[in-house]
């Protein structure tokens, strides 16, 4: 084999909206490296991509308070028809699985491939494996990789694997294209900065990578662009969450989410551009965790996008502080939606200052409405989170999340509701690891880390006051999310 391996990069994190980053990310530092990369996508063989949000209709809400009630249930029958029908009305990427996996079969066949790289959520497990048992069967090398593998709970549940000769862990651009040619040339990766072995103890994440701005932008060439319904690209300006303390939170323990970094607004613009013109497009998502994290790329993308890309038009996803700042004011809204901020989307979680003070979400509720009144004035539709089933969460809690709901109804217009996951490596998780007697509200806790959590029963779902409570927060959620999206934002629809 020569020094530049035939690479095939497999993206099993396929949305329907757009292109995936980090595959982009991979394609261009490899090419970067003079490899011969392709890209194999499940959208492109004709497999439905996952949709994030599916459309509410009026019949929704008794679907929710069916899946709600079924999910706390713990009469064993209950969640084992929810356990069928989950497998049966789940993401169509698993359910086509045998599809999937002869279209990668066929691509992997068709040419001479050196090594196997897969990109891969942890849902799609089983779909993996598949994958790696047909590698083992060419002799071609398996290389793993996704943004949950820097626990290492999560890395060791997959180390077993047919076919994988290690898991990336952490950010290991610098190091990724001699990890590949090592692996593509049949030798053991065994001591290298980055990759967990098989059979092999652990291996701590490479510190992240601070200069931002010497990686190269993301390659996006290879995706069925023709397959999405709109020509979104998407970036990002920054890894970690320049608030990074939310105890629920798994994004900020994550492969890219260790410690806050920025970018440079010119590097930033300066992809902004190369996408509208590679792609022939002008909408974008910026997927950072928290875009005004960094407030010089904020404003600077306030002032600048209409300069660049005239017509453009972008969603994003904010943090509101509880101090007032953020670049949140009416005026600096009104800013970015004459740059061409359509939607927003932000972490509303709870209306119970008891519950966002557990959560150390590090905003409040009085902040909150004021941001969505000023986003609201200026035209820009409002994505927000929430979760019920936080410990010490009350009925008077999850009422106090539907009162906010209620009172907000023309401010907002999509609410994701979720149950508390207890996600493996985030803060919660490692406090109920150190001292569970003070969660009493979690029990029955078992470790899934093969999907990166922790299941578990919430005490309070057994009481009637809650679940009427649950009720009515689901009732809020769903007057919402019936209502039409503002025109500008319609094309965004289920993306952020």
């Amino acid at each position: 084999m020569s020094s530049s391996p035939r690479v095939l990069i497999v993206d099993i994190n396929n949305f329907a909206r757009y292109p995936t980053v980090g595959v982009g990310y991979l394609v261009a530092r490899l090419r970067q490296a003079g490899m011969d990369v392709s890209v194999f996508s499940p959208l492109a063989s004709g497999v439905s991509g996952t949709v994030r949000e599916p459309s509410t209709r009026s019949w929704s809400l008794i679907e929710q308070r069916l899946r709600y009630r079924s999910a706390v249930s713990r009469n064993r029958w209950v969640r084992r028809l929810r356990g069928a029908l989950a497998a049966r009305h789940g993401p169509q990427l698993a359910r086509q699985q045998t599809e999937v996996l002869n279209a990668f079969v066929a691509r992997l066949d068709s040419d001479d491939f050196d090594i196997v790289l897969v990109s891969a959520y942890l849902m799609y497990h089983d779909l993996v494996g598949d994958i790696g048992a047909a590698c083992a069967e060419r002799e071609v090398p398996m290389l793993l990789g996704g943004p949950y593998f820097a626990a290492p709970e999560v890395t060791t549940a997959w180390l077993d694997l047919p076919g994988l000769v290690g898991i990336a862990v952490g950010e290991v651009e610098a190091e990724l294209p001699d990890i590949v040619r090592t692996a593509a040339e049949g030798e053991s990766l065994e001591g290298m900065v980055g990759v967990a072995v098989p059979g092999q103890a652990y291996t701590r994440p490479p510190p992240p990578v601070k200069d931002l701005d010497t990686i190269p932008p993301p390659d996006y060439s290879d995706f069925p662009w023709d397959a999405y319904p709109n020509r979104i690209a998407p970036l990002v300006t920054g890894r970690g969450c320049g608030w990074g303390k939310c105890s629920f939170c798994s994004d900020i323990t994550s492969t890219i989410g260790r410690t806050y970094r920025s970018r440079s607004l010119d590097k930033v613009l300066e992809e902004v551009t190369l996408h509208a013109e590679r792609y022939n497009t002008k909408l974008f998502v910026f997927t950072d965790l928290k875009l005004n994290s960094d407030q010089t790329v904020w404003k600077g993308l306030h002032k600048n996008m209409q300069r660049v890309i005239p017509g453009a038009q972008w969603v994003c996803a904010i943090h509101i502080p509880a101090d007032g700042g953020g670049g949140l004011s009416e005026e600096d809204l009104v800013e970015a939606a004459k740059a061409g901020l359509v939607r927003l989307t932000t972490g509303f979680e709870s209306g119970s200052m008891k519950v966002l003070g557990a959560m150390n979400k590090g905003t409040n509720l009085d902040q909150m409405s004021q941001t969505l009144k000023n986003a609201d004035a200026a035209g820009i539709s409002v994505r927000v989170t929430m979760i019920v089933g936080y410990p010490g969460e009350t009925a008077e809690d999850v009422i106090a999340s539907a009162r906010y709901l209620e009172d907000h109804v023309n401010t907002i217009e999509r609410v994701m509701f979720n149950r508390l996951q207890m996600m493996t490596g985030t803060i919660l998780h490692r406090g109920w690891q150190s001292h569970p007697s003070r969660y009493p509200d979690l029990q029955k806790v078992k470790a899934n880390h093969r999907l990166g959590q922790l299941d578990h029963q919430f005490a309070p779902a057994e009481d009637p006051e809650y679940l009427a409570a649950v009720d009515r927060l689901l009732a809020a959620v769903h007057q919402i999310n019936l209502k039409p999206l503002k025109p500008k934002a319609r094309q965004f629809e289920g993306v952020m």
